[in-house]
C-alpha cells in the first residue's frame, strides 16, 4: 500500500485508446507527468485490469463501442460505495452524436473533450481524475478502518458476553448443592426451629446470589435487544402484590414500615407477568435497602388517565441532583452509597437499570425524584392500562404438590458435590438413580436402563449433555432435563432444540426439583 492507502496498481492510468501508437504517445506524456499507465488492448483485458485496480481511465471513442460499453458498464455497477471511477474520454464530434449520449447515459462520472485536443487539457483533466480517485482512496481506507474498528468491538462484546456466560456457571454451579441441601432443611418439620431459620437465611443469600448473576446476564440480554416479552392481560395490582409480599422478608427485620394503599379490584395492563415483577421487585428492594432501620416504604398505585400509576416512596437516605440524573444507569449507585466503602449498601447498580429498559419494553415510563439528602425518594410507574379489568376470579386454585410416582433416573453431573446432593434428594423422594460424571459413563450407565428420566448437565468433561441426548440414544418415552449454569436465551433455545423436556438453571432449590419432578410424572401419566 502506498501512503495515499492505495496500491501501486490502484494509482495506475488505464488507457482504451485506438492504436498502439497513440496508447505509446499517452503512456510517454502521462510518464512525464509522473503519471503510471497501462493500456489495455481488448474489452476483456480492460475489465481485468479494472478488477485489478486503477486510478482512472483515459480512452477514446472505441469506449462507445456497443460490446466494449455494456461490458464497462456492467464492471461499473459492481463498485463498492465509496467507488466512482473517473473516466476521460476523447471523442470526435463532442456529444452531438445519439449514440454516444446515450451509451454515457449509464456512466456517471466521465469527462468528455472533443478530438483533437492538445495535451495540456488532456494532462489537467487526467491529474484532476486520479486526484479525486485519491480521495475515494482515503474514503475507503476511513471505512475500513471503522469496519475493523466495529469488528474489535463487536469480537470484544462477544468476548465479553462468553465471559460473563462462563462466570456465571462457574458461579452457579457451587451453590446447586448448598442450596439443594439447605433448601430441604428448611422444609423439613423435624429439624428444630432455630436450625430450619438458619438454612433459610441460607436460601435466602444464595437467592440473591443468584439474582446478583441475573441481573449481569439480564443486562446483557437487554443491550443486545435478546430479550423477549411474553405479553398477556395481566393484573398489574397481583403482581404488585406479590412483590411486595417478596420483599418484606427484607423490610420486617430492619422494622420498617411497608405501608400499601392498592385498589381492590385487578387491573389489567398488557405485560409480561414475570418481568413486570422483577421491575416492582427492584424498585421495592431499592427502597427497601436505601432506607434506614425503623423508616417506612409506602407503596400506592391505580388507574389515572389510561394508565396504571405505582409510586414507591421512602424515608431513606434521598438522592441529589446529579445522583438523580444517573440513578437509572448501569453500575451505578450514587455518591452516598460509597461515603463510608466501596460497598456500602452491597449489589451491582443495575436493579434500576434493568427496570428502566423493561418498563420501556412495555411502553411505560419510570421516574425518580427526591428532595435531597436524608428526605427520602420517590420512584414512579407508569404503565397503559389496556381492555377492562380481569374477572377478580383468577381461576382455580393451584393444586398442593404432590409427589409423583418413583421415577428411573439417569444422573449425570461432573461436579461431586452436586451430583451426590441431587442424589440423595432423588433418593429420599423414592427414585431409584444411576449417576454419571461424563459423558462416557453416561453412555455405561444407560445400560442400566431403562429410564424415565436423563436429568444431565451441559457442561462435562468429555462432552455435552447435547452428545447424551444423541449418543445415549433416548427413545421417545424418556424425558431429558437439562441442568445447567448456562442461562441465556440462546442457551434455553438450544436447549429446546436438542429435544431437551425442560431446562433449568442453576442453583437449583429443592422446591424447583419437585416441580421438574412433578412436571415430568405429569407428562408420563398425561401418555
Amino acid at each position: 500500500m502506498t501512503s495515499e492507502g492505495s496500491t501501486e496498481r490502484e494509482q495506475r492510468v488505464l488507457l482504451f485508446v485506438a492504436t498502439r501508437r497513440d496508447a505509446e504517445v499517452s503512456a510517454r506524456l502521462l510518464a512525464q507527468a509522473d503519471i503510471r499507465s497501462h493500456a489495455c488492448t481488448s474489452a476483456d483485458e480492460l475489465i481485468a485490469e479494472l478488477r485489478s485496480g486503477a486510478a482512472a481511465l483515459l480512452a477514446t471513442d472505441e469506449l462507445l463501442e456497443p460490446t466494449v460499453t455494456r461490458k464497462l458498464i456492467a464492471e461499473l455497477d459492481r463498485q463498492e460505495e465509496w467507488s466512482d471511477l473517473p473516466i476521460v474520454l476523447l471523442m470526435r464530434g463532442g456529444l452531438s452524436s445519439a449514440p454516444a449520449a446515450e451509451s454515457l447515459r449509464h456512466i456517471t462520472n466521465v469527462v468528455t473533450l472533443e478530438r483533437p485536443t492538445g495535451m495540456g487539457p488532456v494532462l489537467s483533466a487526467v491529474r484532476a481524475a486520479v486526484r479525486a480517485r485519491a480521495r475515494q482512496y482515503e474514503t475507503r481506507a476511513h471505512i475500513e478502518a471503522i469496519k475493523a474498528a466495529e469488528a474489535k468491538a463487536r469480537a470484544a462484546d462477544q468476548a465479553k458476553n462468553d465471559f460473563l456466560a462462563a462466570l456465571s456457571h462457574e458461579l452457579r454451579t457451587p451453590l446447586t448443592p448448598v442450596l439443594l441441601v439447605a433448601s430441604e432443611a428448611a422444609a423439613n418439620p423435624a429439624w428444630p426451629d432455630e436450625a430450619r431459620e438458619a438454612f433459610e437465611v441460607i436460601v435466602k443469600n444464595i437467592g440473591l446470589e443468584a439474582r446478583l448473576i441475573d441481573d449481569l446476564l439480564d443486562l446483557t440480554r437487554i443491550t443486545h435487544g435478546k430479550v423477549k416479552l411474553e405479553r398477556t392481560p395481566v393484573d398489574v395490582v397481583g403482581i404488585l402484590r406479590d412483590a411486595i409480599a417478596t420483599v418484606r422478608p427484607e423490610s420486617d427485620p430492619k422494622g420498617l414500615r411497608l405501608v400499601e394503599d392498592l385498589p381492590a379490584r385487578p387491573v389489567t395492563v398488557l405485560g409480561d407477568a414475570v418481568r413486570l415483577q422483577q421491575v416492582f421487585w427492584n424498585v421495592l428492594r431499592n427502597a427497601v435497602k436505601f432506607t434506614p432501620p425503623g423508616g417506612a416504604v409506602a407503596v400506592a398505585a391505580g388507574p389515572r388517565d389510561g394508565r396504571f400509576v405505582v409510586t414507591v416512596t421512602d424515608s431513606g437516605i434521598g438522592m441529589e441532583r446529579a445522583e438523580l440524573e444517573q440513578a437509572f444507569e448501569a453500575f451505578v449507585q450514587g455518591e452516598h452509597a460509597r461515603r463510608n466503602g466501596p460497598h456500602r449498601f452491597g449489589g451491582l447498580g443495575l436493579g434500576l437499570a434493568i427496570s428502566r429498559s423493561l418498563v420501556e419494553m412495555h411502553a411505560g415510563e419510570i421516574t425518580a425524584a427526591s428532595a435531597g439528602r436524608a428526605r427520602g425518594s420517590t420512584f414512579t410507574i407508569s404503565l397503559p392500562i389496556v381492555g377492562s379489568p380481569l374477572d377478580e376470579d383468577r381461576g382455580p386454585p393451584v393444586a398442593a404438590a404432590r409427589r409423583p410416582r418413583s421415577l428411573r433416573v439417569l444422573l449425570v453431573e461432573d461436579h461431586e458435590a452436586s451430583r451426590e446432593a441431587l442424589r440423595r434428594l432423588l433418593e429420599a423422594r423414592g427414585h431409584a438413580v444411576t449417576t454419571a460424571a461424563s459423558v462416557a459413563e453416561a453412555r455405561e450407565g444407560s445400560r442400566q436402563g431403562p429410564f424415565d428420566l436423563v436429568l444431565t448437565d451441559i457442561g462435562l468433561p468429555d462432552g455435552s449433555g447435547y452428545e447424551i441426548l444423541r449418543e445415549v440414544g433416548i427413545p421417545g418415552d424418556w424425558l431429558g432435563v437439562a441442568l445447567t449454569g448456562y442461562g441465556r436465551d440462546d442457551d434455553l433455545m438450544r436447549s429446546r432444540e436438542a429435544g431437551f423436556f425442560a431446562h433449568i438453571t442453576k442453583p437449583l432449590s429443592a422446591a424447583a426439583l419437585d416441580n421438574v419432578l412433578n412436571s415430568v410424572a405429569a407428562r408420563f401419566e398425561a401418555g
